[in-house]
């Protein structure tokens, strides 16, 4: 099916629409809109008031590889180069991992926390959203940002100068705590290392046999290094437990992202292996998707109704 002979709006998505239902995406008609819209910087609406309306052989063209690339199964966002998070919009490049609605439950429990933190650690920051949601909603607070990937950490500065969050936000590359070193300028604490108020991770915690059965547009196109985790989805979770408190203030939370059926085992393993104090919290499917932890008792009370 060719996208690329000249035609008008109502056209346009009804074969954009055509093609990526023959290909079994989901709401194709809301995708091939969503599309067009990157295509002519515009909003859905404007297809509505305005069905007649031609588009000039560019963008039917560029319209068309777009619904190609989808119809490969290729992620939307990846396509269209934006994701809403937190009541804003982000950049996206391929080979950075996707913010997903879950990870909002993040952002909202910090922002529940009082007194509010001033120095925030955000480890995994991939495409730095948590890192400019938590910049943005909290003015008084100094983040540092930390991955290994120098393709999330060039995606993540994207954002942060959109935001205009660059004088309260610092990337640093490295893996995990490791990044924290002397010479990106922190002022040294009590046992030499940089400490901070909060930390929070959305670790990779897929376990690798999940693999085959994750949607196409996940396991082809994701970075697996942002996915999967050895010792079933669980090794950065103990690694990060395990090293925090030399990072963490006195009082200080520290708030992972879980996956499905995670919880369980987490909450055994804080109780037998660190001296922190878990609450979580559930998603809207009811699947407890954020542990919050914590060295002081007062945690526990945080975000209670």
């Amino acid at each position: 099916m060719s996208l690329a002979m000249t035609m008008g709006i109502s056209v346009l998505l009804q074969r954009g629409t055509a093609l990526l239902k023959a290909h079994g995406i989901p709401s194709p008609r809301l995708e091939a809109e969503t599309l067009l819209s990157s295509v002519l910087s515009c909003q859905r609406i404007y297809f509505y008031t305005n069905p007649d309306k031609g588009c000039s052989e560019r963008e039917e063209i560029l319209f068309g590889e777009f619904v190609r690339r989808r119809a490969g199964h290729e992620p939307l966002q990846y396509i269209t180069g934006e994701v809403d998070f937190s009541g804003f919009s982000l950049a996206v490049r391929p080979g950075v991992f996707i913010p997903r609605p879950e990870t909002e439950l993040i952002v909202e429990a910090v922002c529940a926390i009082t007194p509010s933190p001033k120095r925030i650690l955000d480890l995994c920051t991939g495409s730095g959203a948590l890192a400019v949601a938590l910049a943005l909603r909290l003015p008084s607070s100094k983040i540092t940002a930390v991955d290994c990937s120098e393709c999330a950490l060039s995606n993540a500065r994207l954002n942060i100068e959109r935001h205009q969050c660059v004088d309260r936000v610092t990337l640093l590359k490295g893996d995990l705590f490791n990044a924290l070193q002397y010479e990106n300028g922190f002022e040294k604490a009590d046992e030499g290392l940089a400490r901070f108020d909060l930390i929070v991770c959305n670790p990779p915690y897929i376990p690798e046999e999940e693999r085959p059965h994750l949607q196409p547009e996940v396991r082809n196109y994701e970075p697996h290094t942002a996915l999967f985790a050895p010792e079933k989805g669980r090794a950065f979770y103990r690694r990060i437990l395990q090293e925090t408190p030399s990072f963490l203030f006195p009082g200080g939370h520290l708030l992972f992202e879980l996956g499905m059926g995670q919880a369980d085992w987490f909450e055994s393993h804080i109780k037998e292996e660190t001296e922190f104090q878990v609450r979580f919290i559930p998603d809207m499917a009811g699947i407890d998707r954020v542990a919050v932890c914590s060295q002081a008792s007062t945690a526990l009370g945080l975000l209670n109704g």
